[in-house]
């Protein structure tokens, strides 16, 4: 398990409390994490998408949060864990809020 330093996209928010960010991440384990402390307060959802790299060796992420961090888990074609992610990009979407954050 890695720790990932997220690249911040795009961020955007919705009539309300809540908040949509966008980040990049550049995978190095079979289940990495992001903390996203500094951006948001609490998380509703992350969805995660290969933006580049997708191979036999790369062909799906699924993801997990608890609290404000997010696991990222990386599989090859057929289901076992990913252990080659050369070249790859995922692109994070996360739905969160951010009160007292000033990132």
């Amino acid at each position: 398990m890695a720790a990932l330093t997220p690249t911040v996209v795009k961020k955007t928010e919705f009539a309300g409390e809540i908040k949509a960010k966008i980040f990049t991440v550049v995978p190095t384990t079979s289940s990495d994490t992001i903390d996203l402390s500094t951006h948001f307060d609490t998380i509703h959802a992350v969805i995660p998408v290969i933006q580049a790299g997708m191979d036999a060796a790369l062909t799906g992420v699924q993801a997990s949060f608890s609290g404000t961090t997010v696991t990222l888990a990386t599989f090859e074609q057929d289901g076992t864990v990913a252990t080659d992610w050369t070249g790859a990009v995922i692109r994070v979407i996360v739905l969160g809020s951010d009160y007292g954050v000033t990132a």
